[in-house]
């Protein structure tokens, strides 16, 4: 069975080739250049050396000389002084620097030379301790001159040879630079080759692999669920691919599990508001019909009869869940008219709605809870006149917003905080408190989406405001009624 390449061995043997590829030339090339230079510098230094002796010995030796013939200089002054010695070393420093048999061979014929110098020079200082005659001495001195003249021909005739061997390093230096040009125009053809072939292979392994995936979580995201991707090459992607299509088969099966479970919730929690309002509400409602009738105010018991029959109307509405939003203000305003005839002079309210935003539609029943928690949980509480205000206006990124006003009693900062937390938990709220306030801010989150909320802003002894925001949606759809 043939071993899978996985992406990241392919890597690391991309990664070596190409460092491989790139480090050995350079070596190479340092090693040849370094090798050549060197040897190039050792016979420049050579020549200049070479000739600053070739002076010495021409000018310093025979000045010496000729100054301790002529009693210039004295014995013990030449001693310190001799350049003989001198010259000797530096030619044996040189010595050193040499590469070649012909050029240590030249240098040791100066070495030689320059004994016969220091010899003839030495027979000249007896010969002035001894006060030979001067004669003596002048016919040495022609021996120094001859054998000092020899030395600066040798020397001339090193440098010489130091000449052409730095033009021989010069030539080879060339001849490397053209093989090394050579080789790295192969390399780097090898280097092309290799490449092609590599990006061919992480086309195939790598690039195309990963635009499918890309193109499927596109399409996930536009929600067409059904895309698939088909088999890929056998690497880490294959693995993640097939992933993947689990991951999107999941995803419809809990979509469409979620759907259905939200969809019951929803359903369920519309039914548990209803049935939490309906039974008081219907008992108080009749309560106050009688009492009407008793005390003869059969126009206020035909008032509050149309608005109780028009507000269940509202309701129901034939089991639609969206209705326009001036029928869900005309449900608050029936909901508000029986409240204020059963409280009388203890409760005013009013109703500010703009107009253009009756055009659309909105989730009903949103409204009437939160207002019935700011009669029963506010107004109610407080000594003075409870006034409950309602406003409605569209905003220049077409959300609707609402506004729930009363005077009560108002919430502390504490509890206040509390609220509002659990209104961001949304869907995770555990209400035990406030069933009608989280109930609604459920069903918006349920309905709308997260662009719905609920706000609240409150005052202890002086009031709260409920502000609901929700996005629009126009009237005449087929949930409208």
């Amino acid at each position: 069975m043939k071993k899978q390449t996985t992406i990241k061995s392919l890597l690391q043997r991309i990664s070596w080739l190409m460092l491989v590829l790139s480090i050995v030339p350079l070596i190479i090339s340092v090693l040849i250049y370094t090798r050549y230079l060197f040897a190039y510098e050792r016979s420049v230094g050579n020549i200049s050396e070479a000739n600053r002796i070739a002076n010495d010995v021409e000018e310093k030796i025979m000045e010496e000389a000729w100054s301790l013939t002529y009693g210039q200089m004295t014995t013990a002054e030449f001693s310190q002084s001799n350049s003989v010695n001198r010259i000797k070393r530096e030619i044996t420093e040189i010595k050193k620097n040499t590469q070649t048999t012909q050029e240590r061979a030249n240098l040791n014929i100066v070495n030689r030379s320059l004994d016969n110098v220091d010899s003839y020079l030495e027979k000249i200082v007896a010969n002035i301790e001894a006060d030979a005659p001067f004669k003596e001495n002048q016919e040495l001195m022609v021996h120094v001159e001859s054998a000092t003249n020899l030395v600066h021909e040798i020397l001339q005739d090193f440098v010489t040879i130091e000449i052409k061997l730095a033009a021989n390093h010069s030539q080879q230096v060339r001849q490397a630079i053209l093989l090394l040009s050579v080789i790295e125009a192969a390399i780097i053809a090898t280097i092309i080759f290799f490449s092609r072939k590599t990006n061919t292979r992480l086309m195939r392994q790598v690039q195309q692999p990963m635009e499918e995936m890309i193109k499927m979580a596109d399409a996930l995201s536009d929600g067409k669920l059904n895309y698939r991707i088909n088999s890929l090459p056998g690497n880490e992607l294959q693995k993640l691919s097939t992933s993947m299509n689990e991951m999107a088969d999941n995803l419809v099966v809990l979509l469409e599990e979620n759907a259905l479970k939200q969809y019951n919730l929803a359903q369920s929690e519309v039914r548990v508001l209803q049935a939490q309002i309906t039974p008081h509400f219907i008992y108080n409602s009749l309560d106050a019909i009688l009492v009407l009738e008793e005390m003869g105010e059969s126009e206020k018991v035909k008032e509050m009869t149309y608005a109780l029959s028009d507000f269940f109307r509202i309701s129901l509405s034939q089991g639609q869940d969206w209705i326009p939003v001036e029928k869900e203000i005309k449900h608050i305003n029936d909901y508000l008219i029986i409240l204020q005839i059963r409280y009388g002079d203890a409760l005013t309210y009013s109703i500010e709605i703009e107009e253009q935003i009756k055009n659309y539609s909105m989730l009903k029943m949103i409204l009437q809870p939160l207002i019935e928690n700011a009669v029963y949980h506010g107004t109610k509480l407080v000594r003075r006149t409870g006034k409950i205000v309602v406003q409605a206006f569209l905003d220049d990124q077409d959300f609707i917003h609402f506004y729930i006003i009363d005077n009560g009693k108002g919430i502390t900062e504490k509890r206040l905080k509390e609220i509002n937390a659990e209104l961001k938990d949304g869907l995770d709220t555990e209400f035990q408190e406030g069933y009608g306030l989280f109930n609604v801010n459920k069903r918006l989150l349920l309905y709308y989406g997260k662009e719905a909320k609920i706000e609240i802003t409150s005052i202890v002894d002086s009031g709260t405001t409920v502000h609901v925001i929700i996005p629009t949606r126009k009237k005449g759809g087929s949930e409208d009624v």
